[in-house]
């Protein structure tokens, strides 16, 4: 399996990250995009990967996280992880709830958990996806912790911004893929700003009304 970590500008964590994933025997690449950090970010998390055998730098010029998955699927061949890169607290055990849960045959499982700063952007869209896809049972349908089958991936159109997740959630369901979900407890992550989410719930929204 190979790892997807699209980061704009965050890098503190990176390491440990990379770090847990390189002790874990199924993981075999992973994919850091650089999605248009700032020029002495971009160095940083340039030669942080330099430092990991299985790291991979990618940088993607547009921003928008759908952008920066779009160049690391160029890359990969094995089925997906896609993991956000600033979390402070991921652990071998969190991964490998979410990775068994996935080899059990499922076409994509997604993360559920709590965040420490109590902030969810799935809540923005659970009512509505509850109206318009009762099929599609998830607590988290926008987290950015999850893993799907490459063929899925292929066969989904990856819209540019930061709705990608929930884009392919939405879109795998009507794919009449199997999903499923594992909660892998609280996370720690940054805070985000009211304005950050308020963006984030439009963007939401918008995807989901044209996906519907």
């Amino acid at each position: 399996m190979d790892v997807i970590i699209p980061t704009r500008n965050d890098h503190k964590h990176l390491n440990r990250i990379i770090g847990v994933l390189s002790s874990l025997r199924t993981i075999h690449e992973i994919h850091v995009v650089d999605n248009a950090s700032a020029p002495n970010v971009s160095a940083r998390i340039k030669r942080l990967c330099r430092q990991h055998d299985l790291c991979r730098y990618h940088f993607c010029a547009l921003p928008g996280k759908g952008n920066a998955v779009r160049e690391a699927l160029r890359h990969v061949t094995e089925d997906v992880l896609f993991l956000d890169a600033d979390l402070e607290n991921l652990s071998e055990d969190m991964v490998m709830a979410l990775v068994d849960k996935f080899q059990d045959g499922h076409d994509l499982v997604k993360a559920a958990f709590t965040r420490a700063n109590g902030h969810s952007n799935s809540s923005f869209v659970l009512g509505q996806i509850q109206r318009v896809l009762p099929g599609l049972q998830l607590r988290k349908p926008s987290g950015g912790i999850f893993c799907a089958k490459k063929s899925v991936l292929d066969r989904i159109n990856i819209p540019n911004d930061w709705s990608v997740d929930l884009s392919i959630a939405v879109q795998a369901h009507k794919l009449k893929c199997t999903i499923a979900e594992v909660d892998i407890g609280e996370l720690v992550d940054k805070p985000r700003s009211n304005e950050s989410l308020s963006q984030s719930k439009h963007c939401l929204l918008k995807e989901l009304e044209a996906l519907t």
